[in-house]
Order: C-alpha cells, then structure tokens, then sequence
C-alpha cells in the first residue's frame, strides 16, 4: 500500500509541471494542479447549497473520488484544448479510457484495487443512483466555474487576439446549463459566495518554499489539494466511515486557508520563537472577520470546525477530534467506537502527515531536477525525520518516503537515499 500511495503522489505532482491556456496571454503561472484545487473548493460549496437549501441528496463519497479521479486523468491527458478534449472522449472514449487506464491502473492497484476497480467504474459506468448522479454533475459545474475564474483573469490581456469572445461564450454557456444548481447561479452572478471563492483562488499566488527557487514551483493551493488527496486515499485505506472521509479531505483542502490573511510563515520561525499561540489567535480573528462571513449560515459551523476554530481550545487543525452534540472533544486517536457518521470524526494528525508528506515530495523534486539551496535540504533533513518516526493505523510514513526516494533518484528503498 504504500509503495502504491507513493506512486500516486508523484503523480498528483505531475499536474504541477501542467501550465494551462498555452495558446493565451496569461497574467500569472497557471497550473492544472491549482485548477483541480480551486475545482474541489467549488464543488463543496456548491454540493453543500443543493444538500442545505434544495434537500438534494449528494454522494460525497463519490464526489470527493471523482475530483481524484479526474485530477489523475489530466496528469496522464495535459493541457488538451478543451474542444478537442470534450470530442476525443465522445469519439474516442474506449480508447482514451483504456490509455489512461494503463498509465494509472499498476500505481493504483499497488495502493487499493477497490479503488482502481472504482477508478475504471466512474469513466465507463452510466450511473443510475441519485446522489451519484447529483455529485458527477457538481464535479463538472465545478470544473467550468474553476476554469472561468482562471479566464476572468486572462480575458482583460487577451481582449485582441482573434477568438477571445468565442472562448467566452463557450465557457458561459457551459455554465448556463448548470443553473439549476443553487450554488452555481450565486457563484456565476458574483454574489456573496463568489467572494470567498475569489478568496480561495488568491493562494494560486502564495508560492511554497518561499525562501528558495524550486522545480517546479508550487503554490499553498495546490498544496492543499495533495494534502487532501492523501489524507482522503488513506482513509479509505482503512475504511474510514463516510463523514470521518469526507471530513478529512476538506480540512486538508482548507486546512491553510488562513494564510490568505497571514501569507506563508516558514516552519522555523514558528517552532523557534515560539509565536504559534500568538499566530492562531490572529488567525482565529481573521478568520471571524474576513473568511466565515462570506459563507452562507448553514456551513459557518462545519467549516469552522474543519479549520480547528471551536470553543475548545485545545483544538486545532491538526488534533483528532470528534463532536458529541455541541460539545467537541480533542482525541489522541480515533477509535473503531467513534468512527461512526454520527460523532464527525476528524483525524488531524493524519492531516499533518500529509502536509509533511506533500512539503518533502515538493523539496525532495526541486532537487531531483537539480535545483537545490540549504533550505530545501534542511527541509528535506529535517521532514525525512519527522516522518520515519510518523505512523497513522497501519501506515509507516517512513516507508513511504523510502518508496519516493526509489522513485525520484533509484535509491535503495530499505535504506537512505542519494542527492541530499
């Protein structure tokens, strides 16, 4: 297993080396890993309007798989213009879907072969179930909603090139056939909710590692998507109940939110002058002030709660948790008891790994393409301790950072590797 998670990160970092709209004047790096970011931040909001204002019933199991899955499709597919895309899949899918298939299917069956068995289903099956159904059209709403925020900031550069205000109509009007899904009309119409997603999409500017030049460069957004995919995968590894999944990928999709208000601070300032107790108040101000009151009422709670901001105060993002009624409770592991819908269990410590995990594949690639500085290796030093003493279940984080280091460099998987 987790040889095949290894596998799988590298990857979900192929999409990073994926620069989007090619053929346009661009006003910043525009990447398919931050696209499939801001994509997965959509589809929330969106999901949770048809589930609390329309009653409408949302296979989030299924949703969070899909943005995975569809996100692993684009590492293998590129950048391909759209219209050619959309008429290769109607054409051509047996085809197409059996190439992706072979790129992705020996990584994933090493991690879980229900999983590949569930990645082949989403792109072949014709779903029946309603809240399937409901999940697979929110994915795609999502998906021309992220892809029009991108635009939004290209259209005002490329106002003179020839085919500009096609371009437009055609991505309005894919939107328009998805209006009957609350949360896209309001997002679309740049009402209150568009804001926090604009909020959102501004971390595609907040470079990680910001001390040091890397290849390739990544942002906290796109960091937050890979923190989120691992953190989902291994839960599913150990059959973690719907909500305890679900949860999982989103406080790991947002777990940096905060740093919109604050920008990065690098880990050593944090750990060294001591200034985290401080740095979480002003983010817990912040967050009260700027990001919950651009949320609708119905998802201040849950997202709070997923940010690690509830009265208990010794709660973070990072803390196992769970809720019993209004009371939250600060875990040192989730147990077979409490993994159950009803308690929202929450394992922040896995989370964290992940985060570790994500920072070291993204120093540890800087140097595989030779770009290095003494920050990325103390980074890489420092983070391969942390995580050989790091386990979760049955997990060896450890292991993990072996596999990757075969990976990238050949090194031996039972021992060090080379080039640090």
């Amino acid at each position: 297993m987790e040889k095949g998670l290894a596998g799988l990160i590298c990857k979900l970092y192929e999409l990073s080396y994926i620069e989007r709209w090619n053929d346009h004047p661009k006003p910043f790096h525009i990447t398919e890993l931050d696209k499939q970011a801001h994509k997965s931040a959509i589809a929330y909001v969106v999901g949770k309007f048809e589930e609390n204002l329309k009653g409408e019933t949302v296979d989030w199991d299924y949703l969070i798989k899909g943005l995975i899955f569809e996100a692993l499709q684009r590492a293998v597919l590129t950048d391909i213009k759209p219209q050619v895309f959309h008429r290769l899949i109607k054409e051509k899918s047996k085809e197409i879907n059996g190439f992706v298939f072979r790129e992705v299917g020996e990584t994933l069956r090493d991690f879980s072969l229900q999983l590949f068995e569930d990645f082949k289903d989403y792109f072949t099956q014709k779903e029946t179930d309603k809240g399937k159904l409901m999940a697979k059209r929110i994915v795609k709403a999502s998906h021309f909603l992220a892809t029009y925020w991108e635009f939004q900031m290209i259209y005002s550069s490329g106002l003179r090139f020839y085919g500009i205000e096609r371009v437009k109509e055609e991505i309005e009007d894919a939107i328009e056939d998805f209006f009957d899904l609350a949360g896209v009309e309001r997002i679309y119409l740049r009402k209150k909710t568009f804001n926090f997603i604009d909020l959102v999409g501004q971390l595609r500017f907040q470079k990680r590692w910001i001390q040091s030049p890397r290849i390739p460069l990544t942002t906290v957004l796109g960091h937050m998507f890979i923190v989120a995919s691992l953190s989902y995968l291994l839960s599913f590894s150990i059959g973690a109940c719907e909500r305890r999944k679900l949860l999982n990928f989103f406080t790991g999709l947002f777990h940096d939110l905060p740093e919109v208000t604050t920008r990065d601070i690098v880990a050593p300032i944090k750990r060294e002058t001591n200034i985290r107790e401080i740095l979480k108040a002003y983010e817990r101000e912040q967050v009260e002030k700027t990001i919950l009151p651009l949320l609708p009422d119905f998802l201040k709670e849950e997202f709070s709660y997923m940010l690690g901001f509830t009265e208990n105060k010794e709660v973070d993002e990072f803390s196992n948790r769970i809720r019993k009624g209004n009371k939250v409770k600060k875990l040192e592991f989730i147990s077979e008891k409490e993994n159950k819908n009803e308690y929202d269990p929450v394992d922040g410590t896995l989370v964290k790994a992940c985060d570790n995990l994500g920072a070291y594949m993204e120093a540890k690639l800087s140097l595989h393409h030779g770009l290095t500085s003494r920050h990325l290796k103390e980074g890489i030093r420092n983070l391969r301790q942390v995580l050989s003493k790091t386990t979760w279940e049955n997990v060896n984080f450890g292991s993990i950072v072996k596999y990757i280091d075969r990976e990238l460099d050949g090194g031996d998987v039972s021992g060090e590797s080379s080039g640090t």
